[in-house]
Parts: C-alpha cells; sequence; structure tokens
C-alpha cells in the first residue's frame, strides 16, 4: 500500500473473533467512508513524519530463521514537499553497518532528485488502498464476516476487475461505524520476475488526527536471482506519527 518501509499478501487477518456468513456487497455509505479513510492514509504519505523499527530475516519452508538478519532504525521525516529517510541504526549478522546505510539512503535521495522522469514513473507504479475512491472501480467488494463479538466490525474482501502489478487482492477488517480500516492482509496480484509471491499483513493501530495510521507491517516472501531464490519474513513497527499542521482533516 504505497511508499512504507518494508511494505507489500496474501491471507486476511482475523484479529477478531468471526464466523462465516453469506457474502453480500458493502453499503455505499460504507464505501464511502472507508474512501475518506484511504484518502486521509495517502495525505499521510507526504504530510506525516514517523519512526520504524524493522527486521528482515532469511527463513526455511517451516518459517523458521536459517540464515542473515538484518535490523534497522529510522525516522521518515516529511516536511509536506519532501520525503527524507534518515537512518538511526542498522547491522547485518549484529554487526553495525550504519554508516554504510546512511551512505546508501544518501545516494539513493540523490539519484531520486536527479532522476525526476523515472521518479514519476515510479510514483504510476505504487499500489494504492483499494477504498481510495480512484480505486474502488478497479475492484470487486464483498463483506464476508461479522465480528461475533462487535457486528460493526466486518471483514470486507477485495478482489481486482483485472490484475495487474498496481492491483492487490485480500481483506481487511473495517470498523462500519467509523469508517476506518482495521487490519489488512493481502498479497500482490503480479510480481517482478524477480519475485515468486510476496504476502502482507498490516495494522492500523496507531492514532492521529487524520486517523488511525499504520503500526505494525509484516510481510513473507521469496525471491531472489536465477537459481538463488531464498524465503524471507520482515516485519515493522512504526510509532511516533506526528502530522504536518494544516493536513487534511480526517473525516
Amino acid at each position: 500500500m504505497g511508499r512504507l518501509p518494508l511494505a507489500s499478501a496474501m491471507s486476511a487477518l482475523l484479529f477478531f473473533s468471526a464466523g462465516p456468513s453469506r457474502a453480500e456487497a458493502p453499503s455505499p455509505s460504507l464505501l464511502t467512508r472507508l474512501a475518506a479513510h484511504a484518502a486521509a492514509f495517502e495525505a499521510m504519505r507526504t504530510q506525516a513524519s514517523y519512526a520504524l523499527a524493522g527486521r528482515l530475516e532469511e527463513v526455511d519452508g517451516d518459517g523458521k530463521a536459517n540464515g542473515g538478519v538484518k535490523e534497522m532504525r529510522a525516522r521518515v521525516e516529511s516536511d509536506g514537499a519532501t520525503i527524507k529517510f534518515v537512518v538511526v541504526s542498522y547491522s547485518e549478522d549484529g554487526e553495525d553497518k550504519t554508516d554504510e546505510a546512511r551512505t546508501k539512503a544518501r545516494e539513493r535521495a540523490e539519484k531520486k532528485a536527479r532522476d525526476a522522469k523515472a521518479a514519476d514513473e515510479a510514483k504510476k507504479k505504487e499500489v494504492r488502498m483499494p477504498f481510495l475512491a480512484t480505486e474502488q472501480s478497479r475492484y470487486v467488494f464483498d463483506v464476508a464476516e461479522h465480528d461475533k463479538a462487535d457486528p460493526s466490525r466486518v471483514r470486507v474482501t477485495f478482489v481486482p476487475v483485472t490484475k495487474d502489478e498496481t492491483t492487490i487482492e485480500g481483506s481487511a477488517w473495517v470498523d462500519e461505524r467509523a469508517g476506518t480500516v482495521l487490519s489488512a492482509g493481502f498479497k500482490l496480484s503480479r510480481t517482478s520476475m524477480w519475485i515468486d509471491y510476496m504476502h502482507v499483513q498490516v495494522e492500523f493501530g496507531a492514532a492521529t488526527s487524520l486517523g488511525p495510521a499504520v503500526s505494525k507491517v509484516s510481510m513473507d516472501g521469496k525471491g531472489g536471482i536465477l537459481f538463488l531464490r531464498k524465503r524471507f519474513h520482515a516485519q515493522a513497527t512504526l510509532s511516533d506519527w506526528r502530522i504536518m499542521p494544516g493536513s487534511l482533516q480526517p473525516h
């Protein structure tokens, strides 16, 4: 869902006890309110700063760690016009490589600034939240489950009408009363030749003036070059969200 670090998965998150029910289309009013939350989420891309703590490790077929481990702490700083990725610390298998990571981050930022055309092309290929008003016509939505403990919480599935590299498929638990996304699980509809699969789970547990923001992201996948295909698990926590004054107001 956009430019969040370490982000981009399959099965729906079952954070709430729920039972099966007959699928039905979400009401237009719910989709309208979810579109407002999605718009606020989009605004956070350029109007918010936050702290990030992430870990990536190679795993075996059972999901157990069996290889290298990379860990990073960073801050994403935004002034409303530009986004800066500030590396606080970085290590590989316990070896500190913070200076190297800072150099690479600076070089990537400089390259992006120099090549505006490439940046524009990359922006066109970004994956956006299916509930965004401009994205909804690209998907089919269904209410698949109701939370037994709280009927106002429902799981909405989303499947693209036409699959491409900018669409995802999965489901999200949403709060019908608030019109906000609580959590989501999805996979990329189409991956690159270097990625066999990529499954993502996202929690919207951070409170901000624009509404719920991402608090946790986890990702499982497999990919690599030629025959060197590796399975990996990555997770990141996002905290200390700060929204710029004057940003889009919450719905």
